[in-house]
């Protein structure tokens, strides 16, 4: 076509821009239109086969960190992911979270959200001045959107959990669906009860969702860098735990049934593991450090034992939503929570974050950084939860909060912090001069051992060490005034 319309154009120079753009254009088709979905080496990401507690990306055992700028970024026309996905990449973040569905109310996004885009083609009435959603025809906009992000982050190394639906929380998003009756030409959802949405009692609704998940979990299934959320935050306080176990079953049996002629199979996951347990679920996830009496909270779940075998052997645990803006949480708090829910044995942690370019929000991910670095400094297939190599000679500060993973004789990691469960979602910083008087029993040999700073990686001190000895190892830890991180590894 290019070559056909080059003859037709005049003067030289003009022929040189439109052959530019010509070439521009070829490039564009080939790498986005042409081959939109990359030849997978892998298998999608999946739970480790010698440690299901962790993740196996791309041949590669991993632990999933970030800190998501937003979950919306398909809905709205005036929110740019690519540069969100390259700083998270730029950071050593390896995750992000985005939602499939969400209602045209700003106040449920993000802030100052516009221009709303649907997964529905709409239609407009201008006579009434109103927008509707045909639920039977596809707005291909979204649906290009959808490709271009997953591509991208793939490209990236990042993972990404699609949540496949969400609670509405409240009436007014409820109107602001697609799925409500009076925003739709059907006339679906002719309902006032905002937890419709997520039941199986509502036929009609029921019936539009499962064609989209369903187109969802086919166009995403070339994907090796995806894995599907059952649903976020259901709301089981709500319709109880029964309605929430039909709605949670229902939408794993419709992810098999997709997925059963295709070719890949893809993990999920669920929040949380208190309410609803099914071996098809790979993930489990948990919201805030504290549950305010929703739901489990991340670190509760640790204090439950989710993080061990012995409590659920067939998954492993996720915190995929601490949120700063909602709670006030500091970037420095959310660093406590973060580093102690790895070091306790989660497997993964996303802090929500719309302010993520913000000073705030890029400390934030100087700390998650350095907790991916710190990860990654061992063999952490090996390990599970223990602290039982610091022995009760140990002489601790004063209201330390202390998680630690091990592998005997071969790691050995610990970490201590001073914050204080004064707030109901999230640990208050208590800063001060801290210091840990360790006495750790190992087995023979040498091992090379650090303390660490967590907020910029700093090594405050290392050496060689020898275990074995009749008596313990004395490790003292130095001073610090918020968090510290130790580190024994064998030789």
């Amino acid at each position: 076509i290019c070559l056909r319309l080059v003859m037709m154009v005049r003067p030289p120079y003009v022929l040189v821009s439109f052959l530019v753009s010509c070439i521009s254009l070829l490039l564009f088709v080939d790498t986005v239109l042409c081959s939109p979905v990359p030849k997978l080496q892998h298998s999608p990401v999946q739970l480790h086969p010698e440690n299901n507690k962790y993740f196996l990306f791309r041949g590669k055992p991993e632990v999933l960190i970030s800190a998501t700028e937003g979950y919306f970024f398909l809905y709205y026309d005036n929110l740019s992911y690519s540069p969100f996905l390259y700083d998270a990449a730029s950071h050593g973040f390896n995750l992000a979270r985005l939602f499939m569905m969400a209602p045209n109310n700003s106040d449920f996004a993000c802030l100052n959200c516009t221009g709303y885009y649907s997964p529905w083609a709409s239609v407009r009435d201008d006579a009434a001045g109103t927008v509707k959603y045909n639920l039977t025809q596809w707005n291909p906009t979204w649906w290009s959107r959808l490709h271009e992000y997953v591509l991208l982050a793939s490209s990236l190394g990042l993972v990404v959990e699609i949540s496949l639906s969400t609670q509405m929380y409240n009436v007014d998003n409820w109107h602001a669906c697609p799925l409500y009756y009076k925003n739709n030409i059907q006339g679906v959802g002719n309902t006032e009860y905002w937890w419709a949405f997520n039941t199986i009692n509502h036929t009609d609704i029921l019936g539009v969702m499962d064609s989209f998940m369903s187109r969802v979990v086919t166009e995403l299934n070339p994907y090796d860098n995806v894995y599907f959320e059952l649903c976020n935050e259901p709301p089981s306080q709500t319709i109880g735990a029964v309605a929430t176990s039909q709605y949670a079953t229902h939408i794993l049996d419709l992810i098999q049934k997709v997925e059963a002629p295709l070719q890949n199979k893809h993990m999920k996951s669920f929040q949380d593991a208190s309410v609803f347990q099914d071996k098809r679920i790979s993930v489990y996830n948990f919201h805030f450090a504290f549950g305010f009496g929703w739901w489990v909270g991340a670190i509760d779940a640790l204090d439950k034992g989710y993080n061990t075998r012995n409590v659920l052997s067939y998954a492993t645990i996720a915190f995929n939503e601490a949120d700063i803006v909602f709670t006030g949480e500091t970037a420095e708090e959310s660093r406590l929570e973060g580093w102690e829910f790895l070091l306790g044995g989660g497997a993964l942690y996303n802090n929500l974050n719309y302010e993520y370019f913000s000073q705030q929000g890029q400390n934030l991910h100087t700390y998650l950084g350095c907790l991916s670095t710190f990860m990654h400094k061992f063999d952490f297939l090996g390990v599970s939860p223990d602290t039982s190599f610091l022995l009760p000679s140990s002489r601790l500060s004063s209201g330390v909060h202390m998680r630690g993973l091990a592998q005997q004789g071969r790691t050995y990691a610990a970490y201590f912090h001073h914050g204080t469960v004064e707030k109901v979602t999230h640990y208050l910083l208590t800063p001060g001069q801290w210091h840990e008087d360790l006495q750790i029993k190992i087995p023979q040999g040498s091992y090379s051992l650090q303390w660490v700073l967590p907020c910029n990686c700093t090594i405050l001190s290392s050496g060689l060490v020898q275990g074995g000895s009749n008596s313990s190892l004395h490790a003292p830890s130095p001073l610090y005034t918020e968090d510290i991180s130790l580190l024994i590894v064998a030789l």
